[in-house]
């Protein structure tokens, strides 16, 4: 199936976002959200959660676009190389034995 990478999160978002409500409601968080009115008297908190689905919205588009311009092997070799090179920094930056 060749999807154009909006066309798929098109597809997927509104499903998503079902699951995400359903959860929320399931384990308190609408209830806990709700009961704090004062987070919403402030810009900054709703700057951030913006930003951050800006943010979300663009990694996905990325790496849909990657997917659809490699292999997942590719992707799947990329990835465990991040994360060998992640590891070999941390040790080095923070100076663990």
């Amino acid at each position: 199936l060749k999807l154009h990478p909006v066309d798929l999160l098109g597809h997927m978002a509104p499903l998503a976002m079902i699951q995400c409500i359903v959860l929320s409601f399931l384990t308190g968080e609408i209830n806990s959200i709700a009961s704090r009115p004062e987070l919403y008297t402030d810009a900054y908190p709703m700057t951030v959660v913006i930003l951050s689905g800006i943010l979300s919205f663009s990694l996905n588009i990325c790496s849909l676009m990657a997917n659809k311009m490699t292999s997942p092997l590719t992707l799947c070799i990329a990835a465990n190389v991040k994360q060998v090179l992640m590891i070999a920094i941390s040790t080095l930056v923070f100076a663990t034995p």
